[in-house]
């Protein structure tokens, strides 16, 4: 964790804010080892941590000896709280997270700082970005969430039975991956069949799955840390057209991972996969981006899309998802997730169904 802090206080440094206010309950889990989070957490540039919150986490909070933990009353908000400590502090330049604090609380703040002269400075993904290069030990965990979600892809094909909906075999997923991991999973599984493969995020209901073809998306969360991995399961002989598809996604995905690594750029991940299914005739049919960074978020930096110049460095975790979606027919997407090694990608969800 100190590691963690020194990291984000030397951006604190290089960008001259005194502090950083952060609201993002995942970020307060990364820098603090906090779970669950229900408060504001003050990160000053001297090293010090502030944690404004309420009387309901506040022998949670008094755990937690990296902070100072400050518990607002009926009198005083949280808010008033934070005003209060960083007119104490003398700040003058306080960065917040602009995705993840509401702007009615951003008013608040902001009117109350402005009081006190004190400027709220917005900052995009500033603690996403030093989470970006995983430890080792963060590897450890991803990769362990990679290994019970390709489990749970096996589970899956052995208990389908033709006569399930999508409904129901979702149930049975989550039930087996919260389980094995967390009990909160990454993300709402998806459980399409059929015609419902061309909904990208398509909500599971009550269609029956029947013998036809399904694909799921899944991911299991492991001490917090996300898996994210499609499949597409086919029962009967693929028709030629499915099959020129299937297999034109499959050599695109092939493409992109083997770009994946230490020194290369974003865009070019993503470039190989769009670039090979433009080849194929199917470009105008693969809509995304071809996969996202993968951790304690199941979507977080770097995007694999369409002019993303961040540079890949060894640790970071991405995904790797081209797709084709035919409208009113069918959907082919196939997911794995890949740590970036100096010379080349590591597959971590292995060779499951693929």
């Amino acid at each position: 964790m100190k590691q963690r802090i020194r990291s984000c206080v030397a951006a604190l440094k290089r960008y001259n804010y005194d502090s950083l206010l952060v609201s993002d309950p995942i970020n307060v889990r990364y820098l603090t080892d906090f779970y669950p989070a229900d408060g504001y957490l003050l990160i000053t540039a001297a090293e010090e941590l502030f944690y404004f919150t309420s009387f309901l986490y506040k022998q949670a909070a008094a755990k937690i000896n990296l902070w100072q933990p400050v518990i607002s009353n009926f009198s005083e908000s949280v808010f008033d709280l934070l005003a209060d400590k960083v007119k104490e502090l003398n700040h003058k330049a306080v960065a917040f997270e602009s995705k993840h604090l509401p702007f009615l609380e951003y008013k608040t703040i902001h009117n109350l700082f402005k009081k006190e002269g004190v400027s709220l400075v917005k900052t995009e993904d500033f603690l996403e970005k030093i989470r970006m290069v995983k430890t080792r030990k963060e590897l450890s965990l991803i990769a362990e969430s990679a290994r019970i979600t390709g489990e749970t892809l096996q589970f899956a094909a052995e208990i389908f039975d033709a006569a399930m909906t999508e409904k129901d075999l979702n149930i049975e997923i989550d039930k087996f991956m919260r389980l094995k991991g967390d009990n909160e999973l990454a993300f709402s599984s998806i459980v399409a069949s059929g015609q419902n493969t061309v909904f990208p995020h398509h909500f599971s209901g009550d269609k029956k799955i029947g013998n036809d073809f399904f694909l799921i998306d899944l991911g299991s969360k492991y001490y917090g840390y996300c898996a994210d991995l499609t499949r597409v399961f086919f029962w009967s002989k693929m028709p030629l057209l499915f099959r020129r598809i299937y297999d034109t996604v499959r050599k695109a995905q092939e493409l992109s991972i083997g770009m994946v690594k230490d020194g290369v750029r974003a865009e070019a991940v993503d470039r190989a996969a769009r670039n090979y299914i433009d080849k194929k005739g199917w470009g105008k049919f693969f809509g995304h981006g071809t996969g996202h960074g993968i951790g304690l978020s199941v979507h977080e930096p770097p995007l694999l899309r369409p002019g993303n110049k961040t540079i890949l460095k060894e640790g970071m975790v991405v995904t790797v998802e081209p797709a084709i979606y035919f409208k009113r027919s069918f959907g082919v997407r196939i997911e794995d997730m890949v740590a970036v090694e100096r010379s080349k990608g590591k597959i971590l969800s292995g060779d499951i169904n693929r």
